[in-house]
């Protein structure tokens, strides 16, 4: 039912305060980063002599480029893995019949339900026994299983028509012909929406990789620009630099793909 005036009239200034709450930051952010230091307390947003010193400083003068090689590598294997292991998951939950599938399926949600807090210790005891500190697998493979992606994905398997897998079947495909060549190219909105969840959720990860790669060499994004802030926590022009190209990555994937997260949450029925 369409809104009336007034109601239309308030949402949409909801809307703006919203945009300028989330927008400011990020603004203020990159000024900072073009300030140079005589300018850096000054509250005008952007500096009346921009400069590139901050990018140099924090490009050549930190590990800058390995933190973002060790972020890029793991959080592309990461969300490799997670959507493979979410759309074979799925695709078993939805099409497979087999004793105690929905007791299966109903743990599975369970997962969803536990605070993360009380899985890290016993986590980081079991990776500190298989020798993964400090290193890209404990990064990577206790995050490998998605208990929401596995949830999102069923439900756009679901949403197919069971014809769809019957000409599948009477043509001779098997599951995963049928899975590889039918059902992911109709996938293509839920799959988009849920790599640039996953990929911000593992971009912007800071206390698990502080926790199990705290070394110089292992370091990802976030953990290396809190290591550069106490070492120089007065230089917060480069820090803002750093934040400002860490950001980029995030916001890049977000703009390429927004558009498929919202298709993709509508037709899983999510939305009520």
């Amino acid at each position: 039912m369409p809104l009336s005036p007034p109601w239309r009239a308030f949402a949409h200034l909801a809307l703006v305060i919203l945009s300028i709450v989330v927008l400011v930051p990020m603004l203020v952010v990159l000024g900072a980063a073009f300030k140079p230091e005589a300018e850096m307390f000054e509250l005008a947003p952007w500096p009346s002599h921009p400069t590139l010193d901050n990018f140099r400083t924090i490009l050549i003068e930190t590990p800058f480029l390995t933190y973002l090689g060790n972020s890029a590598g793991t959080t592309a294997l990461r969300v490799g893995g997670q959507l493979i292991i979410a759309t074979l998951a799925a695709y078993g939950f939805a099409r497979w019949s087999f004793p105690g599938r929905d007791l299966c399926f109903a743990v599975v949600l369970g997962a969803m339900m536990i605070p993360h807090q009380l899985t890290v210790i016993p986590t980081y005891m079991l990776i500190s026994k298989l020798g993964w500190l400090d290193s890209w697998t404990g990064l990577i493979v206790p995050n490998l299983a998605t208990p929401f992606g596995a949830f999102l994905l069923r439900q756009h398997f679901l949403s197919f028509p069971p014809a769809l897998y019957e000409a599948a079947e009477l043509d001779g495909a098997g599951h995963l012909r049928t899975l590889w060549h039918i059902v992911i190219p109709m996938m293509a909105p839920a799959l988009s929406a849920l790599a640039i969840v996953l990929f911000i959720e593992c971009w912007n990860e800071y206390f698990w990789p502080l926790l199990v790669a705290p070394s110089p060499d292992s370091r990802t994004l976030q953990v290396g620009l809190r290591a550069f802030l106490e070492e120089q926590y007065s230089n917060y022009g480069a820090l803002m630099a750093g934040v400002t190209l860490a950001s980029l990555p995030a916001l890049a994937v977000f703009l390429a793909l927004h558009r498929r997260v919202i298709q993709a949450f509508v037709n899983s029925g999510l939305t009520g």
